[in-house]
């Protein structure tokens, strides 16, 4: 399970890297082509990570996880931490996460509370983790 979430972490950076698909030829985002040709300031990057927790494991994660919310925030490039649950599948959470640059997102992987967080992960998920990231180039 380490591995898999390690490769998750992994891929979802190198998408990150490449999430602007400026050599396409197809328009299929008017916005997005815009945004490559013009070099859009990044604004944010928002994280998203859909945990499925095994049920006998839900109240070991909800203690252990507080530590990571609560060093998270205090991050200096930290926008936004949160942890939502589903109310009808208790086993299903999400984290969304605000940072102010990709270099925010690195130094958050690599704190020791990140990492331990892996490693309850790895103790407590019934499958790997959906990550979706976002680059924000504008808000309204």
């Amino acid at each position: 399970m380490k591995k898999v979430l390690s490769f998750v972490l992994i891929a979802c950076i190198i998408s990150l890297a490449y999430s602007c698909n400026c050599g396409s030829k197809e328009k299929k985002n008017e916005k997005v082509e815009s945004c490559c040709s013009q070099k859009a300031e990044i604004k944010k990057i928002v994280i998203t990570a859909y945990l499925d927790i095994k049920t006998d494991q839900i109240e070991k994660f909800l203690t252990e996880v507080q530590e990571v919310i609560d060093k998270s925030k205090a991050e200096e490039g930290n926008a936004g931490y949160n942890l939502f649950s589903d109310l009808k599948e208790k086993n299903k959470f999400v984290f969304v996460e605000e940072w102010k640059s990709q270099a925010a997102v690195d130094t958050h992987f690599a704190t020791e509370h990140f990492k331990k967080f892996d490693t309850l992960m790895n103790e407590v998920a019934a499958a790997p983790p959906k990550i979706k990231i976002f680059e924000v180039v504008n808000e309204k």
